[in-house]
């Protein structure tokens, strides 16, 4: 058998409350499950945070082999936007 959760009560202003029941309705989620959802995701690292960190060491390159990566970079993007619907 299961162990059952920690309950918390929680105190929301009207405002937000309303941003919430309006955002569990669009995406189809009871309102508990919309909070934890927007909860795991603000705890989630930032994607441009992570980008900038993996791309530090081009710094230590020279600079034929920045223009190697900046040339790798361009062609990604080239093919993730053809994958994009317009």
């Amino acid at each position: 058998m299961k162990e059952p959760e920690d309950r918390h009560n929680l105190r929301l202003p009207k405002e937000l409350k309303a941003k919430l029941a309006h955002a569990r309705i669009d995406s189809g989620r009871s309102m508990n499950a919309e909070i934890l959802d927007r909860l795991e995701r603000s705890f989630a690292p930032d994607p441009a945070t992570q980008m900038i960190e993996a791309l530090q060491p081009v710094a230590a390159l020279s600079d034929e082999d920045r223009q190697q990566v900046g040339a790798l970079i361009a062609k990604i993007g080239s093919i993730l936007s053809k994958d994009r619907p317009r």
